[in-house]
């Protein structure tokens, strides 16, 4: 029987890229076979953005590098140099491909309006790492809640208050309705009462969000 220390060896091993394809995938290789070449890297991140994780660190600090890598996938954006991390064109490009890689961006661009509202508009709950001021901003909670209901949970005390916003949350999903402010939830509340009671329907709260999602497709 292996002991521990040859155990972890074998465990290193396995993890070594190449040594298994299946755990790293064949971008990954590609670029570990060639980590400084321009046109190898490129070829590899079009194909997983995450094997720029295996790059040299100017293949790292390359726009048009990083550029195909976040592009084929957002997360991807931790492994592109600090200076890019902080590059509005590489960051709006992460976040147009998934919008939760904002959580990687720079300080200063998870508060750019305009980097947060492409964010938001392909993962509403993206809004959970915008700036604080942000997260108070009206239209880009509207974005949020748009696209996902529940991404009302990371929308400031006040515009979870809000009429506008609570409403188009809802409207995407009855799943939000915990994160409404007071007031709003009981409007709710009865409005989903009503709503049970004209369709017939006796249920445990628990599963209200997902009976007045069928509801709606209904058209009831």
């Amino acid at each position: 029987m292996a002991d521990a220390g040859e155990e972890t060896e074998e465990e290193n091993e396995l993890l070594k890229p190449g040594a298994n394809l299946a755990l790293w995938g064949a971008a990954a290789v590609e670029v570990q076979n060639n980590p400084d070449s321009q046109s190898a890297v490129c070829d590899a991140v079009l194909k997983d953005g995450r094997a720029l994780i295996h790059a040299t660190p100017s293949m790292k600090d390359h726009k048009e590098v990083a550029l195909k890598a976040v592009s084929a996938d957002g997360t991807a954006l931790m492994f592109v140099s600090e200076t890019l991390q902080q590059d509005k064109d590489i960051v709006l490009a992460a976040v147009r491909q998934d919008g939760t890689a904002l959580r990687l961006a720079a300080e200063a661009l998870a508060a750019d309006r305009d980097v947060v509202l492409v964010a938001v508009g392909q993962s509403g709950l993206a809004l959970r790492h915008a700036a604080e001021e942000l997260r108070d901003d009206k239209d880009v909670c509207l974005t949020a809640v748009q696209q996902n209901g529940r991404a009302l949970k990371y929308a400031s005390e006040r515009l979870r208050a809000d009429k506008d916003v609570v409403d188009l949350a809802m409207d995407n999903t009855t799943e939000s309705l915990p994160y409404a402010g007071e007031e709003l939830k009981k409007e709710w509340e009865t409005v989903l009462t009503e709503r049970w009671k004209a369709a017939g329907l006796h249920i445990e709260r628990r599963v209200a969000g997902q009976i007045v999602n069928q509801i709606s497709t209904n058209g009831i």
